[in-house]
């Protein structure tokens, strides 16, 4: 038998869920199917540790440089090394597309939906690399500004109280930025919006949804801590777990509980908007009045119609698609849609 499925026929896919068969709780079904896709889960992990590894050893590269390290002393964080925090964090950039990658996945497995994991995996990336790509570069630009702003804001609060303000205001940034990008990676593989409007309902979610965000965040602190302390004699099972599972859990961890926010407020109500156009053109088509409209009267009821059209797993411009003709053919649909 194959460890976990490695091995074995993973590109066949798996009987599915009943749809007729009742919903369960939201915890249960996540460790439901956490068990049910841990060999995949694994199978993902090690798909994003080809680029993992490629950024870390790029890190490394960039700390041995020859060059000196600027240090900066704080009251509440002691001393800092700012090229280590700010130069050599600099590749992390070149990952965000791959986290496209992970969150593809994952979302699939979260709405219980199947996945070829390696091929959607990097058909995510090539898909999806230059929106995540600038949202790696403004992460890594908001990162050095609000992370130094706190630096320097909680050094200087002791000589005057009113440099509170705005260290609160850049901790509050802070989180919501972080909040947000529980989002991001999951919008941008499903929807197909610039990325100022993903950013405007990622920050949105990031309130709505906050009692799920601090969730994530206190379990992806759990992590770290527990990660951060272990035992010397437990590192090689630490690095183990980094390398077989972790990434992947926690893009499906993700996942699952932002997608079901996603679904709610920005899917449902695209098909509920779907299906009121199209039981107004029955009910006109019923009353015998189709024919009684001018072809420049009909062409401006397109203007009714859904903007978008959601289409394997992806909201889309209804005007693309009608140009590209993938309304009439769902085979073209595949080779152009995620």
């Amino acid at each position: 038998m194959a460890f976990l499925g490695l091995f074995g026929n993973y590109d066949k896919p798996g009987p599915g869920v009943d749809k007729d068969e009742p919903k369960k709780a939201a915890p249960v079904r996540f460790f439901e199917i956490l068990w049910r896709k841990l060999s995949k889960l694994v199978q993902l992990n090690l798909t994003f540790m080809i680029p993992f590894i490629v950024v870390i050893a790029l890190m490394v590269g960039v700390f041995l440089l020859p060059i000196p390290h600027f240090l900066y002393a704080t009251s509440f964080f002691g001393v800092l090394d700012l090229y280590i925090l700010y130069a050599a964090t600099l590749p992390l950039i070149l990952l965000s597309p791959f986290t496209c990658g992970l969150a593809y996945v994952t979302r699939n497995f979260a709405r219980e939906e199947h996945a070829f994991v390696w091929s959607d995996f990097w058909d995510a990336v090539k898909n999806n690399w230059k929106p995540a790509l600038l949202n790696g570069v403004i992460v890594y630009l908001a990162y050095v500004i609000l992370s130094f702003s706190i630096f320097f804001y909680s050094t200087r609060v002791s000589d005057n109280w009113m440099f509170m303000i705005p260290l609160a205001v850049c901790c509050i940034l802070s989180i919501l930025m972080l909040f947000a990008q529980y989002y991001i990676p999951v919008m941008i593989v499903t929807f197909d919006l610039k990325l100022r409007h993903i950013y405007r309902n990622a920050f949105i979610f990031s309130i709505m949804g906050l009692l799920r965000n601090l969730m994530i965040t206190a379990i992806l602190a759990g992590l770290f801590i527990a990660f951060l302390f272990c035992p010397a004699a437990f590192a090689v099972i630490t690095l183990l777990l980094v390398i077989i599972f972790l990434c992947a859990f926690i893009s499906y961890l993700t996942s699952f509980a932002t997608y079901s926010l996603l679904d709610t407020y920005l899917i449902q109500p695209f098909y509920k908007k779907e299906a009121e156009a199209k039981d107004a053109e029955i009910r006109v088509a019923k009353d015998g009045d189709t024919f009684n409209f001018d072809s420049d009267e009909l062409d401006d009821d397109d203007d009714d119609k859904p903007q978008y059209v959601y289409v394997n797993g992806r909201l889309i411009d209804r005007k693309i698609m009608e140009q590209e003709s993938l309304f009439s053919d769902k085979t073209d649909t595949s080779d152009h849609l995620q």
